[in-house]
């Protein structure tokens, strides 16, 4: 009976050792969890069973489910609420390069990863977990391990907002059931004399929101996130808007700035072309109801970008509205005369093509050459126009109008508006006098000589003299 006694004892005590040290494992795989999103330059956010995966530029609803997309200069954020986290690894979708491995997440402290670049994992204790991106990472799972909390201790609360922020922030404090939040923005330790917390609340400059969690009179430990302010450059022009670099957010002025043109994609996705005295840019996936011809004055809010050496402004969510901007209908954009070899200098304007011949490739592509440089013509419009660019190959000379909308391999393309053949105006089509000794006179009926330059008639007829 004694040995049955003891032998039950260990039992219960190893069960008891087993719950004392038991973790929980939360696992996200794309094909069973997933966020919104599924491009780029876009936050998303994912959740399941406490634990919350957010990212301010991430592709978590990847086509064919593959994989979790976390991109370059992204900050991506792993929290918890039912406990601390003790281990986050992830497993990754490497290339045959090399690229896009667990090495994306390198100088996270407390963070190693696999020397094939195929896992990495972080080690620690801790309510939320910061991911900075020096290179994309692409994560075919992410896994996430909870300790279990002391039952003698509180666990801190949680501290969610967007940081950083560019106008305000709104900050949500959440812990565990039951429990009270006490909190300050005044970088004084919280108390239960603090403020306490009742709903989220908005911050709009930088500050360091602490907290504690109070439960049955014990108290945790204090969480503490600060959130910072941006404070945005003024760009005078868009060609300064430019300079700022990539990636990096501004104040545009515009200055009798005009919209050029106006397309809508079939996704619904709207592109805008805008140019000043110093240029154009394109505002992508415009949301703020510009339309074709409008004149603009004042300023707006956009982060800037370049694809395919495109100049593109970005909206800002939250942030980029038309508040600031006046913007009234105008005449009709003019195109810029331009020479083809010209047009890699004038991307996002509308410019015009004179007096060109066109050619194409055997890849059924179309182009303007000017000397060493060529310039490609493209359908980009999707206008039914030039559905059969053929028509106008090797036919004779045109006048082509469009937007430079990028650069491919160096060679820059227009993306058609209009295309219209050359018609000689008529001091193009006069010929030379027959008799070279008859007088001449200018358009004012005065007798000039044959030194005299410009438009003269002669023997009846009207020609230039150069």
């Amino acid at each position: 009976m004694n040995k049955f006694l003891r032998n039950a004892i260990v039992a219960v005590l190893a069960m008891v050792g087993t719950a004392a040290y038991a973790q929980t494992v939360v696992t996200f795989i794309p094909t069973e969890t997933k966020g919104t999103t599924s491009v780029n330059k876009t936050p998303d956010k994912m959740e399941k069973s406490g634990i919350t995966i957010e990212s301010t530029d991430a592709a978590f609803n990847v086509k064919g489910n593959q994989h979790y997309k976390f991109y370059q200069n992204s900050k991506t954020t792993i929290t918890s609420t039912i406990g601390n986290i003790t281990k986050i690894e992830f497993t990754c979708d490497v290339d045959n390069t090399g690229k896009y491995g667990a090495n994306g997440f390198a100088g996270v402290e407390g963070y190693t990863f696999a020397g094939d670049k195929k896992t990495g994992t972080w080690t620690g204790d801790a309510a939320a977990v910061v991911f900075p991106a020096k290179y994309q990472v692409r994560a075919t799972k992410v896994v996430v391990t909870i300790g279990t909390p002391d039952p003698n201790t509180v666990a801190p609360p949680s501290i969610e907002g967007v940081t950083p922020f560019l106008d305000k922030t709104t900050v949500t404090l959440s812990a565990a059931e039951g429990t009270k939040i006490y909190y300050t923005t005044n970088n004084e330790a919280p108390t239960t004399a603090s403020t306490l917390y009742s709903a989220p609340f908005e911050l709009t400059a930088t500050t360091t929101v602490k907290a504690i969690a109070v439960k049955d009179g014990k108290q945790s430990s204090v969480a503490e996130k600060t959130f910072t302010k941006e404070e945005l450059a003024v760009a005078n022009s868009i060609a300064e808007f430019k300079a700022i670099g990539k990636d990096k957010k501004a104040i545009l002025k515009l200055v009798n700035a005009k919209v050029l043109y106006k397309w809508t994609l079939s996704s619904g996705s709207i592109s805008i072309y805008v140019r000043d005295h110093s240029g154009a840019i394109l505002f992508y996936k415009h949301t703020l109801g510009l339309k074709a011809n409008e004149d603009l004055n004042g300023e707006i809010v956009g982060q800037y970008t370049e694809y395919n050496a495109t100049p593109e402004l970005l909206e800002i969510a939250g942030v980029t509205n038309l508040d600031k901007l006046n913007h009234v209908e105008g005449a009709a954009a003019e195109p810029k005369v331009i020479a083809p070899a010209a047009a890699i200098d004038n991307l996002c304007d509308l410019v015009k093509l004179e007096k060109v011949k066109i050619t194409a490739e055997e890849s059924k592509r179309y182009y303007v050459v000017d000397g060493e440089k060529k310039v490609q013509l493209y359908n980009g419009f999707q206008l039914s126009a030039f559905n059969d660019m053929a028509q106008f190959v090797e036919t004779g000379e045109y006048d082509v109008v469009g937007i430079v909308a990028s650069v491919y391999k160096g060679v820059p393309s227009i993306n058609l508006i209009e295309i219209k053949k050359f018609v000689p105006n008529a001091i193009d089509t006069v010929q030379a006098a027959q008799d070279e000794n008859a007088p001449m006179y200018n358009l004012a009926g005065q007798r000039v000589g044959k030194n005299y330059k410009g438009v003269v008639i002669q023997n009846g007829k009207k020609f230039v003299n150069k």
